[in-house]
């Protein structure tokens, strides 16, 4: 085992509420997939300024017979800057996103809010006052940043 880690060579892209933690689950089960225990390591939007060592890091687990070394973040769809920072730091990796019809994903996305005892009110007040219920559905802008970066 690498003690300073290897990069990616897959990661899950988003966006929130689209199966991003069943399908974390999943691949943790795969003998040939390397993924981070933790799901969500918001390393290319929140977390950049922590270094690329710092990121390697996240990977240091990974052996030669994992054949896929990821992660999956369901955030980076919607950072602006995160499709540039993942090409520049780990080049044509390959990308995952799933998508869900967007008005059933900020409907689970309110009730997420709901669960966690997070007050924004009725449905119809919370499409008004939390932008991302609405622009998490936005997934043609956000695709495209991302189609600027990488080949199909």
């Amino acid at each position: 085992m690498s003690t300073d880690g290897r990069l990616p060579n897959f990661i899950y892209i988003g966006p929130d509420k689209a199966g991003s933690s069943w399908l974390h689950e999943v691949l943790l089960q795969h003998p040939e997939v390397f993924m981070t225990e933790a799901k969500d390591l918001y390393f290319f939007d929140r977390y950049f300024d922590r270094g690329l060592s710092w990121y390697r890091t996240q990977f240091r687990r990974a052996t030669p017979e994992h054949r896929v070394v990821g992660e999956v973040c369901q955030d980076y769809l919607f950072e602006p800057e995160a499709a540039k920072r993942i090409r520049d730091c780990l080049g044509e990796i390959n990308l995952m996103v799933t998508l869900r019809e967007p008005a059933a994903r900020a409907h689970s996305s309110y009730l997420h809010y709901l669960k966690h005892g997070i007050e924004v009110g009725t449905f119809r007040q919370a499409l008004d006052s939390v932008p991302e219920l609405i622009d998490h559905g936005r997934y043609g802008s956000a695709l495209r940043r991302f189609a600027d970066h990488f080949p199909r």
